[in-house]
């Protein structure tokens, strides 16, 4: 058997010319491509059931292969040699080397696939999905800012245990241990927080990031926790007998606070405190007195128009007076806010709500309430349409309505809110 083996030379294999058939033996083969080159071959006799039925079915009679070993001078000859005895020796064990170096290859590309998806995973914290994909996609769908604060805060502070945690692995319990410090203590921020760590996962999910069950579904604690109990949603209204008064009060304080002349504007427009607060002067339209809120920074993402009263007006005047630009010689941009702080910066979201604590008798009322009041007057003590009303507030018409109001009429809903300016006392005027 060893002399059936290696026999060739290294001079023979360097010496073959072009187009050269050499044998070393025990099914290693040599096939010169060029004088110093060649290419290295394994033939055999395969053992691979599987191999057999394809020729088979091919129709072949031959089970004979070949296997390549590589290029000469690349792969010498006892390197060659080497090579096909490894070959030889799972031959020896009915086993087809092409075929196991076919498994080799598959478990290498299955254990490269396995280790860059762990390494994804590693990479992919909680932190991380919550700021790079999922508040990216949730946030535009906010026009008030403080919702916008809120989402961020959960990610942020609340569940800042999970941030640093491959999103992948994080389970029930790790969300558990998030909210289960502040379930009882902070009901409201818990069970908000829970459903905003929900909706990560379900983006998750959905995105082949997370495998499994939402670890953030209430099923997953409703056992373990108690059920949030469900909190009032209401923002105290100022009877409508009572807003003269109100205003009244309120003038007093405007001659030493922006804020209080902002929460008057928000009183006689029936707009949110966001609305105002992020006014621009480009918004406002004094020649055809109209003040045009952009979709974006509108709760129902539409463009909406607010007819500019008398008293508006002058409301105006008054804060380009105060504007920090003016006290330069300048004039506001159109970019800059109406209501402003000292620094040219808008006004606090508690501004106007920290100016009625502080109002005797009106204490326990917010500023949002104030849409409840104007509306509460205009349904009972007019006769204007319903849908009038419902426009003024920006709410969603029906069907019916909205073809009706195919246009805003702010020119039809001038006339209210004069009547409710004058409704508001003398001094709106």
């Amino acid at each position: 058997m060893a002399k059936a083996l290696h026999r060739l030379t290294v001079k023979e294999v360097d010496a073959a010319p072009s187009g050269t058939a050499l044998s070393d033996g025990g099914g290693l083969l040599y096939r010169a491509t060029g004088k110093g080159q060649g290419k290295w071959a394994f033939k055999f006799t395969s053992p691979d059931a599987g191999y057999r039925a394809v020729q088979v079915a091919k129709g072949s009679k031959s089970i004979q292969r070949e296997m390549g070993l590589g290029t000469y001078p690349s792969v010498s000859l006892a390197a060659a040699r080497t090579k096909a005895a490894n070959s030889r020796a799972l031959l020896d064990r009915n086993i087809d080397p092409i075929e196991e170096a076919k498994r080799l290859d598959a478990e290498a590309v299955t254990h490269a696939e396995t280790q860059t998806r762990l390494a994804s995973e590693k990479a992919m914290t909680f932190g991380r999905y919550a700021d790079d994909i999922l508040l990216p996609s949730v946030l535009p769908e906010f026009s008030n800012p403080a919702h916008v604060q809120q989402w961020k805060a959960t990610f942020a502070t609340h569940a800042v245990a999970l941030r640093d945690m491959p999103l992948a692995k994080i389970a029930r319990e790790n969300v558990l241990s998030v909210l289960k410090p502040i379930w009882n203590e902070k009901t409201v921020t818990a069970s908000r927080s829970r459903q905003r760590i929900e909706r990560l996962f379900a983006h998750a999910i959905q995105n082949g990031h997370y495998k499994g069950d939402n670890p953030a579904a209430w099923r997953q604690f409703d056992a373990t926790l108690p059920a949030p109990k469900k909190q009032p949603r209401h923002h105290p209204a100022i009877p409508d007998e009572k807003i003269a008064e109100f205003l009244a009060i309120l003038r007093d304080k405007q001659s030493d606070s922006i804020s209080a002349l902002m929460l008057e504007w928000i009183t006689l427009s029936a707009c949110r405190t966001g609305e105002a607060r992020f006014a621009t002067w480009g918004e406002i339209d004094m020649d055809r007195a109209l003040w045009s809120i952009p979709a974006k920074r509108m709760k129902m993402r539409r463009d909406h128009v607010v007819p500019i009263t008398r008293r508006m007006a002058a409301i105006l005047d008054e804060a380009k007076r105060r504007h920090p630009k003016m006290a330069e010689g300048e004039k506001p941009q159109p970019t800059e806010y109406v209501f402003v702080t000292d620094r040219a910066k808008p006004l606090s979201e508690m501004a106007c709500l920290m100016v009625i604590r502080r109002m005797k008798g009106f204490g326990d009322y917010t500023a949002h309430g104030l849409r409840a009041t104007f509306k509460g007057w205009a349904a009972t003590k007019t006769e204007y349409p319903r849908e009038l009303i419902e426009e003024q507030l920006a709410h969603q018409l029906g069907a019916v309505e909205q073809a009706y109001m195919r246009q805003s009429a702010y020119e039809r809903r001038r006339p209210m809110m004069e009547e409710w300016a004058d409704y508001c006392g003398p001094d709106s005027r």
